[in-house]
Parts: C-alpha cells; sequence; structure tokens
C-alpha cells in the first residue's frame, strides 16, 4: 500500500513546485522567497517555515533538479553497456534543454551543488555515481580509472550541452554535434 503524504509533506511539494515555476520562468536570480510565495498564493512566512531561508529553498531546488537529472539519464540495465552510456548523456542532453534554469541551477557558478557541506552536494555525487557505474560496465576489464573517463564523459557533455544553450556553437546542428562528441569519447574509451 502506497504511504499516504502528510499535509506538510503536501505544502513543501506545492512550494518547490511554485519555486520551480519560478525558476523556470525568471532563472536563479528570481528565485526570491516572497516570488515563490507570491506564486504558491502563501504568505513569505510559509516559505521560511518549510526552507529556512533562499538558501535552503535553492537547495531544495537543487535536489529536486538532481532528481529530475537522474530520472533522465536512467536506462534500464539490461542494454548493450555502450549502448546504455549513449542513452543515458542524450538523456542528459535532453534534461538541460527542456529545463535549461533548472541546468543552469546546479551547474553554473553559484550554484548549491558548489558548496561541500550542502546538501545538494551529496544528491550531485549520487547521480555522478550513476554515469561511473554505466562507465565502469561500459570499459569492462579495461585499466582505464572509471572515475576519471565519468568525468571526461561529463566535461564533454556539459561542453557540448553549455555551448548549446548559450548558441554560441561553431556548428549549424547541434545534436550532430552532440552525437559526434558522444561518439569520440566512447570510442576513447575502447582505446583503452
Amino acid at each position: 500500500m502506497a504511504r499516504r503524504r502528510t499535509a506538510s509533506e503536501e505544502v513543501s511539494a506545492a512550494l518547490l513546485h511554485a519555486a520551480e515555476a519560478v525558476l523556470d520562468r525568471d532563472g536563479t536570480a528570481g528565485v526570491t522567497v516572497r516570488a515563490v510565495a507570491a506564486q504558491a498564493g502563501v504568505s513569505p512566512m510559509g516559505v521560511y517555515t518549510r526552507f529556512d531561508n533562499k538558501d535552503g529553498l535553492l537547495n531544495a531546488l537543487a535536489i529536486r533538479a538532481f532528481d529530475d537529472l537522474a530520472g533522465a539519464i536512467e536506462v534500464p540495465a539490461e542494454v548493450e553497456p555502450r549502448e546504455r552510456l549513449r542513452l543515458a548523456c542524450r538523456g542528459y542532453r535532453d534534461f538541460a534543454l527542456a529545463h535549461p534554469a533548472r541546468y543552469s541551477l546546479i551547474f553554473s557558478t553559484g550554484s548549491p551543488a558548489a558548496d561541500p557541506a550542502s546538501p545538494a552536494t551529496e544528491r550531485g555525487r549520487e547521480v555522478f555515481a550513476v554515469l561511473v557505474g554505466m562507465v565502469r560496465e561500459a570499459v569492462g576489464e579495461s585499466t582505464i580509472d572509471p572515475v576519471e573517463a565519468g568525468q571526461a564523459m561529463w566535461n564533454a557533455m556539459h561542453g557540448a550541452v553549455t555551448i548549446e544553450l548559450a548558441r554560441v556553437g561553431q556548428t549549424t546542428d547541434p545534436t550532430a554535434s552532440f552525437e559526434q562528441t558522444l561518439e569520440l569519447v566512447i570510442s576513447g574509451l575502447r582505446q583503452v
């Protein structure tokens, strides 16, 4: 039997939903306690009660964004390892393009995830560990360090997506460029 949410959990979820709407509309700078309260139709005190302050709210938003990113890169384990990695990378790009403000919240300068003491940092590490696990499966018995290879994959994906979001790419087809990046990195994994 599914557990029924308490009223408190429902209020917190409603406030986070309102905060995501503000984030998506106005970017990280627009996420204020007052703006979220107005979006949710509650007093600012309601936001403070649930999240303590703006930093608490941003941390909760970042954790939720990492949860969504984790869902976007989730690929069934029975898929061939390199194809699974390829599909996960495409899911990463899809998440970033569908939710640029949420992506920016977790990966731009000033992100709550940049603070080692932030709860968002731990969630970010958990999501990165999923990528590392996929790399580990893709390289098999290779001597390559899956953490370093995972970081290289992330660097490549993040760079490609950031260039695409900023619209500063030097090629005409960002999808084809992303696919080329994936193939280069995945081919590099086969070489080791």
